[in-house]
């Protein structure tokens, strides 16, 4: 029962473990029961932030980042006892970016040319166990699961692309050019993040009256490793007050690999339509600029969404179809750790920024085999 997420933007939050909210006996899986499920994801991010606020002045110059986002989540559950099941996440990824800042930018003597860089392939998968802390067969109203997993570095942290118009001078003769070079894609694109990573996961529900459930839960990844080695490109030279040599702050060389989380809240409602419910409820996630454990150098972007998020769910027999449309309500990209280190030289307020999309599309499906007919049993 894993239903993965995705953030919705550059701020790249990889995984998210879902809540499966019940009303009857069949919530736990049986020994050696199997449960099968697919998760397909798009979001298409472009609107800018810096802190809070938003850059309107990128849209109305076209120069705004564009990326489009899919991911098919491939999941499988395995019931060890009715309280006990080994779950297993593998995602597989195809994004578009186009830019203009990534292929030469513009300048008075260089128009420039809106160009776009792809990562395709295999993500990082997710091996763990949950556990129901009560008896499903007792306590199918009010129940509270609790899950331990390994995130996996399985997706390529390095995929690389064509990148267009490069200035590059010749360092003999002096002579700029542009040329075209093939190096890394940006970190949001990036298929996996190179990291061993610890995944914890809560999800719960209570059943308020008969057929309205509140249902909750929390994800959060650690992830030790400080940076992967995949290059950025990225290096900031500042003027330092008092100070005649430029400063140069090359933390943002590499890749960091940071932690990530994600909560929901919300309530579901069995409709009139049997095995049909409705659902609403608020979602968070991020990534924080500091890890709980190990480093937190190299380039991130730090920051979070909080969006409103209706959904549908639909059971049938042995298979459950869901849908959900997270709706932006608000967006940050926060202070990286360089941007703190580059503002407290010059004394001169700094935020990078980042790109989220207003909406994002999620439609899944599950199916359990050698299972007795269920009723009144719905999963997100």
């Amino acid at each position: 029962m894993v239903s993965q997420l995705r953030a919705q933007g550059c701020v790249a939050v990889r995984g998210f473990g879902g809540c499966g909210v019940a009303g009857s006996g069949g919530l736990g899986l049986l020994p050696k029961q199997w449960q099968f499920g697919a998760n397909y994801r798009y979001f298409k991010s472009y609107k800018h932030f810096k802190g809070k606020d938003e850059q309107y002045e990128r849209l109305l110059k076209q120069t705004q980042v564009i990326n489009h986002s899919n991911t098919l989540d491939l999941s499988a559950a395995y019931g060890l006892t009715p309280r006990w099941q080994l779950n297993v996440n593998v995602p597989v990824l195809y994004t578009d970016r186009s830019s203009y800042y990534e292929h030469g930018g513009q300048t008075a003597t260089f128009a420039g040319a809106r160009k776009s860089s792809t990562a395709a392939g295999l993500g990082d998968a997710r091996i763990g166990v949950s556990r129901w802390l009560w008896n499903p067969v007792s306590h199918s109203s009010t129940n509270l699961s609790v899950g331990l997993g390994l995130k996996l570095p399985t997706g390529n942290w390095n995929v690389k692309d064509s990148f267009y118009n490069i200035l590059v001078t010749d360092p003999q003769t002096l002579v700029s050019v542009r040329q075209t070079q093939y190096r890394p894609v940006d970190q949001s694109i990036q298929l996996g993040d190179g990291g061993l990573g610890l995944a914890l996961e809560l999800q719960g529900f209570w059943e308020m009256t008969h057929g309205l459930f509140a249902y909750a839960n929390a994800f959060y990844l650690v992830n030790p490793r400080g940076v992967n080695g995949t290059l950025t490109n990225r290096k900031i030279t500042v003027s330092v007050p008092g100070n005649p040599i430029p400063q140069v702050f090359t933390n943002e060389y590499m890749c960091s690999v940071p932690d990530q989380y994600a909560a929901r809240f919300g309530f579901l409602s069995q409709s009139q339509m049997a095995g049909l419910s409705v659902s609403l409820g608020l979602r968070m996630e991020g990534v924080p600029v500091r890890d709980l454990l190990g480093e937190s150098l190299g380039f991130r972007r730090p920051g979070y969404t909080i969006a409103a998020e209706p959904g549908l769910n639909y059971m049938k027999g042995k298979t459950t179809f869901n849908f959900n449309m997270p709706i932006a309500l608000y967006r940050i990209r926060s202070q990286s750790v360089t941007d703190k280190q580059v503002q407290d030289a010059t004394g001169v307020s700094r935020n990078g920024d980042a790109a989220f999309a207003d909406f994002l599309i999620s439609v899944g499906v599950s199916f359990r085999l050698s299972a007795p007919k269920a009723k009144n049993i719905l999963y997100n």
